[in-house]
This record gives structure tokens, C-alpha cells and sequence, in this order.
């Protein structure tokens, strides 16, 4: 068996998530941000009298504010500080993807969310041997049975629904 001792956190890690919410949460709140009480992956400011509001996911930041000069601002301050290694990615526009979902903000004061184009995604990568029989027992026994019986009829698998 091998132990080593690192420098730094490995990506994928539950410690390497809490180590980055920890740097990030006390980079904003030294820039002027105030944590959520609710949420402490949502943070806001106020600029130029308009809320600015950063929310993130592990390393997945979205970022808004009405004005796109603060936007772009606050970004390459986030580049000076994160970006050493490389550049932070962006996207910006009325049609946004944000942790597998598609944010359209088409008509104003409105936000359109879906998860279709994740869903469709999901469907076609799934291997072509995942049409086998479930272990645990939904919550409607009857339809479920018949509905599996119906499957496996189809696909030739042996299951024997409860």
C-alpha cells in the first residue's frame, strides 16, 4: 500500500469541493458579497444600485447583473484570481446551459427552464443493454408488474415481477 501527502485538493473530491467553496465564499465576502442566509452558494452585492447576484454549483458559477460592464468586471476579477492555470470559460446571451439545464430569457421578466436537451442526451448514451429488469418495487405494484411483464416479454429477459 502507498500513502502520499498532497499539495493541493484533487478535483473530484468531496474535500476538494469544500476546500473551493471555502476559497471562493471568502473571495466574494472580501470583495464586498453577502452570503445567503438560506443558500451559501448564492451571494449578492449591490452595484451601481442594482443587485448583483453570483450562485454556483461546486465550480459552476452563474453570474447576473443588469449591466454587462459590472458583469464583465467582476469576471476578470474571478480570471486574476482563479484563472491562473486556465481561463475561466463564459457564455452569455438569452439562452444560457447551466448545470444541465437550458435558461432562456426570451421575454423580459421571464425565465423559461427545461431540462429536454439533458433528458435527450441521457437517452441516447445510455448503452443499448440497459433494458434489463429493476431490483426495487415502485410504488404501483400492479401497473409496474404488468409493465415489466410487457418488457421483458419484449426484450427476452427472465424476471419474474412481484
Amino acid at each position: 500500500m502507498l500513502y502520499v501527502k498532497l499539495r493541493k485538493a484533487i478535483n473530484g473530491t468531496l474535500q476538494a469541493a469544500l476546500l473551493f467553496w471555502k476559497l471562493l465564499s471568502n473571495t466574494l465576502i472580501d470583495w464586498g458579497f453577502k452570503l445567503n442566509d438560506y443558500d451559501k452558494c448564492v451571494t449578492n452585492i449591490t452595484i451601481n444600485g442594482k443587485q448583483f447576484t453570483i450562485i454556483w454549483h461546486v465550480d459552476d458559477l452563474k453570474i447576473s447583473h443588469v449591466e454587462k460592464k459590472v458583469v464583465e468586471h467582476i469576471i476578470d476579477k474571478l480570471n486574476k484570481k482563479f484563472g491562473e492555470y486556465s481561463p475561466l470559460s463564459t457564455s452569455r446571451g438569452k439562452i444560457l446551459e447551466y448545470l444541465g439545464m437550458t435558461l432562456e430569457y426570451m421575454t423580459k421578466g421571464k425565465i423559461t427552464l427545461s431540462i429536454y436537451e439533458s433528458i435527450k442526451k441521457l437517452l441516447t448514451e445510455l448503452p443499448s443493454d440497459m433494458m434489463g429488469c429493476p431490483n426495487s418495487q415502485p410504488q404501483d405494484i400492479y401497473l409496474t408488474s404488468t409493465l415489466l411483464r410487457q418488457n421483458c416479454q419484449k426484450t427476452r429477459h427472465r424476471c419474474s415481477p412481484t
